[in-house]
């Protein structure tokens, strides 16, 4: 028995995720990032990447151990801004929202985002909404709050 070929073109369109396998065949999802890694307290890790034309990118982040961590994306120039709030300054800054979140233990995100330069942060200091614990005090040490987390970044 012989099925029409439009048939069958006609019967895969509209069952949802047929033509899936096609797509990631013609454009492949590509590795950004895949670490897992620790970020001392007050510190940050940035993660540059750059995209050549509209792409879907997908973040994942798990923490580990430690104290939950703020997770931004934003472009170069708000990461400048970014710095000097990380540093101390009161400086406010601008991020993706669909490829951030503050305050967070876990995140899985995905957004389209335009061609160009980005920076992810993944952020251990006092500037975001999570904040390490700040046990210092008259008779004792401030320790390291560093958090270990496993992050993946992808584009397609």
């Amino acid at each position: 028995m012989k099925i029409p070929i439009p048939l069958l073109l006609s019967v895969c369109l509209l069952l949802p995720g047929c033509l899936d396998g096609v797509n990631d065949t013609v454009n492949p999802e590509r590795e950004l990032f895949d670490d897992n890694t620790f970020v001392n307290e007050d510190e940050h890790i940035k993660l540059t990447w750059t995209i050549d034309s509209v792409a879907t990118i997908r973040l994942a982040l798990e923490k580990q151990e430690g104290p939950n961590i703020d997770l931004y994306t934003m472009t170069e120039v708000n990461y400048e801004k970014y710095k000097q709030c990380a540093e101390g300054e009161q400086e406010s800054f601008v991020y993706l929202a669909d490829l951030s979140d503050p305050d967070t233990a876990a995140a899985s995100l995905e957004a389209t985002v335009a061609s160009g330069t980005y920076v992810t942060v993944i952020d251990n200091t006092d500037c975001g909404e999570a904040q390490p614990p700040d046990q210092g005090g008259l008779f004792s040490s401030d320790e390291n709050d560093r958090a270990r987390v496993d992050y993946r970044i992808t584009a397609q």
